[in-house]
């Protein structure tokens, strides 16, 4: 029904993942576990946003009904599965959320390993880019299928491994061995 509600679903399916990585990603500062929620719950959002029309045939609607209602979009109106001037100017507010989110993530990224930041930022590059490209179909998300396309993956997750490998032969994985 609310953001509050969405996040407690999210917390509970995506942020708690972010959670679990953080040991493994190495961080250099304790308060990496906030940037890795709020990394997870964008990553979420955007697959939301991406995948109304799918959902919706799973009889499901995860936006925020409290906040689509201020751009007069009710369930009956994204049932009728129109991309109309307020489903888009809805779905633009949740975007505007995952760039918001994304954005406060990114100097948790900066505070993790050198050789795991370029795979978490490959990662939120392509996860938030499904956002992005909700925008690129001008959120004409019943009709189409947003996806960050191959030579975009390919552009932006080649480099990272690259930068990884490279990462991990000059600093090592950082952890200590106790044998």
């Amino acid at each position: 029904a609310t953001y509050e509600d969405l996040y407690e679903y999210v917390y509970g399916s995506a942020a708690v993942i972010g959670l679990q990585m953080v040991p493994i990603l190495e961080p250099a500062t304790p308060d990496a576990a906030a940037y890795a929620v709020d990394l997870g719950v964008a990553f979420q959002l955007a697959n939301f946003i991406r995948d109304v029309n799918e959902d919706l045939d799973r009889g499901r609607i995860y936006l925020p009904l409290a906040e689509l209602d201020e751009f007069e979009v009710t369930p009956e109106v994204l049932r009728q599965r129109v991309a109309t001037p307020n489903v888009k100017a809805a779905l633009a507010a949740q975007v505007e959320r995952v760039r918001m989110l994304e954005a406060r993530s990114r100097p948790g990224i900066a505070a993790l390993h050198p050789a795991t930041q370029p795979c978490i930022e490959a990662a939120r590059v392509l996860y938030c880019g499904i956002a992005e490209e909700v925008v690129a179909i001008d959120y004409e998300v019943f009709t189409q299928r947003a996806t960050v396309p191959m030579p975009r993956r390919l552009a932006v997750a080649a480099p990272a491994w690259f930068a990884a490998r490279t990462a991990r032969r000059r600093f090592g994985s950082g952890r200590t061995s106790s044998h």
